[in-house]
C-alpha cells in the first residue's frame, strides 16, 4: 500500500508513512497542514481532495443529518479516532456541543485538535473508552475507524459505545461489510495492495448487537473510503 500509494503521490511532494501502533497509513500531520495553508483549504477539505473525494466528509455530515443525527439536543459528544478532524470540525459546526472528546492515538493530531477545537483528549488504548461515564453522551461517532480493526477490537468499541450513550442518544459510524464487497470493488481493494482494512463485518451483525440494548437502527448509507467504500449506519436509542 505505501509503495504505491507514494508512486501516485510524488509530484506533490509527499508520502505516506507506517504508524507505529498497528492499523492504518497515517497522514503525516507537519507536511499536511503546511499543504493546506498553501492551497488555501482547511485541514479537512485538503485531505478530502488529496486522500479521497471532494467533498466527501460534508456528504457523510449531510447523510447523517438526512438520518436525524442532529434532530435532537446534543450536549456531549464522543469521538473515536478523529484524526486530522475533518469531521469533528463539521460536527461542532452543525450541533455546538458543550462538551466533546475524543480518543486519538496520534499526538500531534490530539495536540493540534484539543487546542485548535477546545475539544477534550482522553486517555486511550485503541478498545475501550474507559475515561467516559455510563450513559453520558448523545452522540458517539467514528469515521473510517472500526474496518481497520481487528473483529474483537470492533466488537470491544460497540460494547463500549453501548456503555457510555445516553438514554436519547445517536450513534454512528461506518464498518466494511458485505455490501461494500461487490466483484469490482473487491478486485480494486486486491489491485491497491491496501492493509489497513482487516475485518469484515456484518450489517445485520450490527444491527442486532445493537438492537439488544435498545437501539434501532434508523438508516444507513455508503461512503467512499477509496479505492472502495464503507458502509454507515445510524442508530438511535
Amino acid at each position: 500500500m505505501l509503495a504505491s500509494a507514494n508512486v501516485l503521490l510524488t509530484p506533490s511532494g509527499f508520502q505516506l508513512v507506517r504508524r507505529t501502533d498497528e492499523f492504518e497509513d497515517y497522514i503525516p500531520f507537519e507536511q499536511t497542514q503546511a499543504a493546506a495553508t498553501a492551497a488555501g483549504l482547511s485541514v479537512g477539505d485538503y485531505i478530502d481532495r488529496e486522500y479521497n473525494v471532494p467533498g466527501c466528509t460534508q456528504d457523510t455530515i449531510d447523510q447523517m443529518a438526512e438520518l436525524g443525527a442532529f434532530d435532537r439536543p446534543i450536549c456531549r459528544v464522543c469521538e473515536i479516532g478523529p484524526g486530522s478532524g475533518r469531521y469533528l470540525e463539521k460536527v461542532i459546526a452543525r450541533c455546538a456541543p458543550q462538551s466533546y472528546e475524543i480518543y486519538e492515538t496520534a499526538g500531534p493530531w490530539r495536540d493540534w485538535l484539543t487546542t485548535t477545537y477546545n475539544v477534550t483528549a482522553r486517555p486511550t488504548d485503541g478498545v475501550k473508552l474507559s475515561a467516559t461515564p455510563d450513559g453520558t453522551v448523545d452522540l458517539v461517532h467514528s469515521h473510517k475507524v472500526l474496518n481497520g480493526l481487528k473483529i474483537l477490537d470492533i466488537c470491544s468499541y460497540f460494547y463500549e459505545i453501548a456503555r457510555i450513550a445516553g438514554p436519547e442518544s445517536v450513534v454512528v459510524f461506518d464498518i466494511l461489510t458485505e455490501d461494500c464487497l461487490d466483484e469490482d470493488t473487491l478486485r480494486r481493494w486486491l489491485d491497491s495492495g491496501a492493509g489497513y482494512v482487516t475485518s469484515m463485518t456484518t450489517k445485520q451483525f450490527a444491527v442486532d448487537f445493537f438492537g439488544r440494548r435498545g437501539f434501532e437502527c434508523v438508516g444507513s448509507f455508503f461512503a467512499t473510503s477509496m479505492p472502495g467504500k464503507t458502509h454507515y449506519l445510524v442508530f438511535k436509542r
